[in-house]
């Protein structure tokens, strides 16, 4: 197995990833992956936004994005990394989570209940559901 760039997912850190049944982050990535939408956005109601500009990541664009779509206070992370990880964390945490794989493998955000959803592109780009 790779080492995760987040080793601390299995023991206590900063951002209180609560892993279901105790799950790996790469289990938990494979137990939640189908509940995401397979297709990425294509539809021209989504709005991409760039949150990384080639020298500088934005995470106020991330956590905007994350306040804007996503309304419940949990959320539920998948990186498609090899392998996967996935991570249930709070709203506030998600935006930090999610900032040293932007450029790096694709990411979805969603609601715990898995009904609203926020896309970040490797290429920079993110998007929610219109």
């Amino acid at each position: 197995m790779l080492p995760l760039p987040f080793p601390f997912l299995l023991d206590a850190h900063p951002f209180n990833v609560a892993l279901c049944d105790m799950s790996s982050p790469t289990e938990l990535y494979d137990e939640i992956a189908i509940e995401f939408p397979a297709m990425w956005p294509q539809r021209p109601e989504w709005v991409w936004v760039n949150v990384h500009d080639d020298s500088e990541l934005s995470m106020n664009s991330i956590s905007a994005l994350i306040d804007r779509y996503i309304s419940s206070p949990e959320v539920v992370v998948i990186v498609h990394s090899a392998p996967g990880i996935g991570a249930r964390l709070s709203k506030e945490d998600a935006a930090s989570f999610i900032g040293p794989y932007v450029l790096a493998h694709d990411i979805q955000v969603s609601d715990s209940l898995f009904t609203h959803f926020l896309s970040v592109s490797r290429h920079g780009v993110a998007t929610g559901d219109a």
